[in-house]
């Protein structure tokens, strides 16, 4: 019994990054939600803001986080955990993506915008305000938490 636990602490950790980054994904959700409705690029992510708003966006996308950490933790334990390791892929290059990729299309190592999703997540769990930020549209993000 201990040693099938101890093969699943592995896919245990990468379910919880996975889960982390998806909060972290979220949270750049809120952050950017004036300027998200323009510059999302998921068009399943599109439909829904579409359909629900940004508020139905981070609904549906913490309610299916919270449900697939649950599922990947389940499957830790079986023989089908090895299905944990192309989300944790996928999730870590997404990560990659929202904290590096600029809009200029290249990545943002050496630029003033490096790292800055990253930063502003920082700030607003650090502060408990969403950060007030220039967006490049012409206006500045205020949002009240």
């Amino acid at each position: 019994m201990f040693l099938k636990c101890y093969k699943s602490i592995p896919f245990l950790f990468m379910s919880l990054v996975a889960g982390l980054i998806s909060v972290y994904d979220n949270t750049l959700n809120l952050i950017f939600m004036k300027s998200l409705p323009a510059d999302e690029q998921n068009p399943l992510a599109s439909a829904i803001i579409d359909s629900y708003g940004v508020d139905g966006l981070i609904h549906i996308k913490a309610i299916t986080t919270i449900l697939a950490v649950v599922a990947m933790c389940i499957l830790s334990f079986t023989k089908y955990r090895i299905g944990i390791i192309p989300v944790f892929c996928f999730q870590v290059l997404l990560f990659l993506y929202l904290t590096f990729y600029v809009q200029s299309g290249a990545w943002g190592f050496g630029n003033e915008d490096f790292a800055l999703p990253f930063k502003l997540f920082w700030e607003f769990y650090t502060t408990g305000e969403i950060p007030s930020i220039d967006i490049g549209h012409g206006y500045t993000n205020h949002v009240a938490a």
